[in-house]
């Protein structure tokens, strides 16, 4: 049940057609577990947290620096130093206290990976290398935890859903088995600040969306900022590579769903 006070709170999300008290108590019985507090986490959590989501585990293990400030809008210069995961869930909690928020000071790893995992029901991907986010892909996909990545860099973001909970989807390691930390990040190849904004964003709108009504179908989205220009793909439905071996393949990206 919600209460009064969660009734004026979401006042404006329960008048939407099509979402209603139903969906706002799918939203409240959910927990996700976000991985990285940087850009795109700080972006994520803020709109999951006052849409009302029920429990949310922080986990990053950087602490807050100057070079975080431009983009990392949860941080301020007095938290230089201090562990990002406690900076973000501090604020966050004032943000909508009626939400559970842990914060683990931890990097996501294999040590760690199911004591997190067995706690979600959706896993967001907001880190900013390969390594990070294969590793999280192969364990969300092993466990059939439903997972949302996200990347930006420079003047382009992209957006991926990885149904793993209800179907045998392709997954990260399929669309890019390439890629390896030496392509580059953001503190190397830069990135502009309200780019991390815009895809974080999405990927609260997304998980939002799943939550209420689950696509078993893998998608794949790149916003080009300097256009200004969204693409969107489904993703074939058959599995490309191994999960148990992670050797991958390449895949044909599917039909074109949203061009704007």
């Amino acid at each position: 049940m919600l209460s009064d006070l969660e009734f004026i709170r979401y006042s404006r999300q329960l008048m939407l057609p099509g979402f209603g008290e139903a969906a706002q108590l799918k939203l409240k019985q959910t927990k996700v577990l976000l991985i990285g507090c940087g850009g795109l986490g700080n972006a994520a959590s803020q709109y999951l947290v006052s849409s009302g989501l029920g429990q949310l585990t922080l986990v990053d293990g950087d602490k807050v620096e100057l070079s975080n400030l431009q983009r990392q809008i949860l941080f301020r210069d007095s938290d230089k130093g201090l562990n990002k995961a406690k900076v973000a869930a501090r604020q966050l909690k004032q943000l909508n206290p009626h939400v559970q928020i842990t914060a683990v000071d931890q990097h996501f790893s294999t040590d760690n990976a199911d004591a997190l995992l067995a706690k979600a029901d959706w896993v967001l991907d907001c880190t900013d290398n390969f390594h990070s986010r294969k590793l999280i892909n192969r364990l969300c996909q092993q466990q059939k935890i439903s997972l949302i990545s996200a990347a930006a860099i420079a003047q382009q973001g992209q957006l991926m859903l990885w149904p793993f909970a209800h179907n045998q989807s392709p997954c990260y390691s399929c669309l890019f088995p390439e890629l390896t930390d030496q392509s580059g990040n953001c503190s190397s190849l830069g990135v502009i600040a309200p780019l991390l904004g815009i895809i974080g964003a999405m990927q609260a709108m997304l998980l939002i969306q799943q939550i209420i009504q689950p696509d078993i179908q893998a998608k794949f989205w790149q916003f080009e900022g300097k256009e200004f220009r969204w693409i969107g793909y489904n993703l074939p439905a058959q599995i490309c590579c191994c999960p148990v071996e992670n050797t991958a393949r390449n895949i044909d990206i599917g039909q074109v769903i949203v061009t704007i």
